[in-house]
């Protein structure tokens, strides 16, 4: 499945997040939870996942996350942008 052309239209727009910098053991990570805070880009894009039969990962700089693979798993990342405005990134792909 090329999920690229499925996606592809939601690469760079905005994304509301509300992050924190947090500090644990010496390592800096950005917290944020999409799930309680929903961004109405990330839930179209949810639903145009569930309409393929995928779900999604949302990830972004500073976030922890796991090294399983999912062939049913769609991979999104969200970007600052130079603006200091966070985007979703250009680059899809199943994981």
């Amino acid at each position: 499945m090329d999920v690229r052309s499925i996606f592809n239209k939601f690469a760079g727009r905005e994304v509301e997040m509300k992050t924190e910098l947090r500090e644990t053991c010496g390592y800096k990570f950005y917290e944020h939870d999409l799930k309680n805070n929903p961004d109405p880009v990330i839930t179209e894009m949810e639903a145009e996942a569930k309409k393929h039969g995928l779900s999604l990962r949302v990830m972004w700089e500073g976030m922890g996350g796991t090294c399983d693979f999912d062939t049913t798993r769609v991979n999104a990342t969200i970007k600052q942008d130079e603006d200091g405005k966070w985007r979703v990134g250009r680059h899809f792909g199943l994981g």
